[in-house]
């Protein structure tokens, strides 16, 4: 398992993310982030290096 974890001090909710991986990230209706999985599965290291890649603020990161 990989670890996701959101800087949401960082996070203007633009939404890239949410688009990418809609069941780990959403964009509620108030426009803030919420991360619905704290934790990916391996096979899914591309997508989530996707996610990072085009996080616009940087606040998306894995570990």
């Amino acid at each position: 398992m990989i670890k996701v974890n959101v800087d949401l001090q960082r996070c203007d909710a633009n939404g890239t993310c949410a688009a990418l991986m809609p069941d780990v990230f959403q964009i509620e209706k108030d426009g803030t982030l919420v991360q619905l999985a704290s934790e990916v599965q391996d096979d899914r290291e591309n997508d989530l290096e996707e996610v990072i890649l085009c996080c616009p603020m940087g606040a998306i990161s894995r570990s």
